[in-house]
């Protein structure tokens, strides 16, 4: 049993093709090409039976068979892929529809079975296309069939009544009014289905942003930044790499408040974290630890680089000014650093470059401290 899976497994891969995308349209032009043998099938069932010329239906097998590997071999050669539409679906729609058309004349007393297998035809091909070519295909099938049912009441082959052709004719307009109508539904379903999920993707984003991000800075939370401590100490037991802890404590910052306002030191905040930013390296993270503090999480960073970055954030943000409601605000940051000492509790460490920033700021402030 499993060899027989295997070997139908094989030969499925032969014909179909292995890759994703091409087998998705190899198997498509399969499924049409069984339709297809399905109406050839009844044709000659009806030709058995002396209801259609089997003559003629062998004719037109020959060539709807023609076209069918001609589809294949392009699909599944890749040749389609240097076309807008590597299915082909528009094209083998057409190509079948003239098919159907033949085969209902060709049918005698048993044509109106062909438009059933319009119907089938109709909806298996829509839902690869645009509102457009459905609106294309809808008066293309309604312009074969009026020239069908126009040959054969001008070259009567059975003694069918001529109104019965404006039924056929009629039964055609129902099949195509009602396959572009579901077509234009299916749209708007995929478009509100599409815009949902576009909703559902910002929420999502926002969600996560929220979950890991200060409102107001937008730097790494405090919550978010323990995850992140928890996990670059992982790491660093792991592979030996140093690992830096720096807490950034803005000076006075009550006084700004109590001088311009809160939201002027929203402001400041908020620029004293893009200052902070743009000084260390984008492998390092920043989060708001609480208030005006700021924690600095240096990876793979000796004492001497984690002094370099951090000086770089010192001056820049001594040399920037805030500008709110006309007036200039300026500031400095007091640092304590420390590296992580292999086994210890990041708690510990925190605590460690926390007593360093009491320490810079005990000494004058505006500097960095090494515990």
């Amino acid at each position: 049993m499993d060899s027989f899976k295997s070997r139908l497994r094989t030969l499925l891969d032969a014909v179909l093709g292995t890759d994703k995308h091409l087998r998705i349209r190899t198997s498509q032009a399969a499924l049409a090409s069984i339709l297809m043998l399905a109406c050839m099938a009844l044709l000659y069932g009806l030709a058995a039976f002396g209801v259609a010329d089997l003559g003629h239906v062998a004719v037109w097998s020959v060539f709807c068979t023609a076209g069918l590997l001609v589809f294949f071999y392009l699909i599944r050669s890749g040749i389609s892929l240097r076309w807008q539409d590597p299915s082909l679906a528009f094209a083998q729609m057409l190509y079948a529809i003239a098919c159907n058309a033949v085969a209902f004349v060709l049918a005698g007393h048993g044509r109106g079975v062909s438009l059933p297998l319009l119907a089938v035809i109709l909806m298996f091909g829509i839902f690869g296309m645009s509102m457009r070519q459905v609106a294309a295909v809808a008066v293309y099938a309604l312009v074969l069939f009026g020239l069908a049912i126009a040959y054969v009441l001008e070259y009567p082959s059975t003694d069918e009544q001529p109104v019965l052709y404006g039924a056929y004719l009629f039964m055609v307009l129902i099949v195509l009014s009602g396959t572009t109508f579901m077509n234009w539904r299916l749209g708007q379903i995929r478009d509100h289905m599409r815009s949902q999920k576009n909703q559902l993707t910002l929420a999502l984003e926002k969600i996560q942003l929220i979950a890991t991000r200060d409102e107001l800075t937008s730097a790494v939370n405090r919550r978010h930044m323990l995850e992140l401590l928890r996990l670059e100490l992982q790491r660093s037991e792991r592979t030996g790499a140093p690992l830096l802890i720096a807490v950034l404590d803005i000076d006075h910052f009550k006084r700004i408040n109590d001088s311009y306002g809160h939201q002027a030191g929203d402001r400041a905040l908020q620029a004293f974290v893009a200052v902070a930013q743009a000084g260390i390296r984008s492998t390092d993270t920043l989060a708001r630890w609480g208030g005006e503090e700021f924690l600095v999480l240096l990876s793979d960073a000796t004492m001497e680089l984690g002094q370099v970055c951090l000086s770089r954030v010192r001056s820049q943000v001594a040399e920037m000014a805030v500008v709110y409601a006309g007036a200039e605000i300026r500031m400095t940051v007091s640092i304590g650093v420390t590296q992580h000492r292999p086994g210890e509790a990041i708690e510990k460490t925190i605590e460690r470059a926390d007593q360093a920033v009491y320490a810079a700021k005990a000494q004058g402030r505006d500097q960095i401290v090494t515990a």
